[in-house]
């Protein structure tokens, strides 16, 4: 990443955590109908395929669980 691109990533890893996190509060994901669920955790796995990559990219290492 170039030193004049990390503010623009930075505030995208961010905004994408926050959204995740509105989502996940929002629609119960282990509670829902099995199609939905399927859905849910398909989103819940890019989406931490995403951070981690982002995290690895800026030299930070992503926790296992949180």
């Amino acid at each position: 990443v170039q030193t004049c691109a990390l503010p623009i990533f930075c505030t995208y890893l961010f905004d994408l955590a926050h959204l995740f996190t509105s989502f996940y509060e929002a629609c119960p994901v282990l509670k829902a109908d099995a199609a939905t669920q399927l859905q849910r955790l398909a989103l819940c796995d890019l989406t931490a395929r995403v951070l981690e990559c982002g995290l690895s990219l800026l030299g930070i290492d992503a926790p296992e669980r949180m």
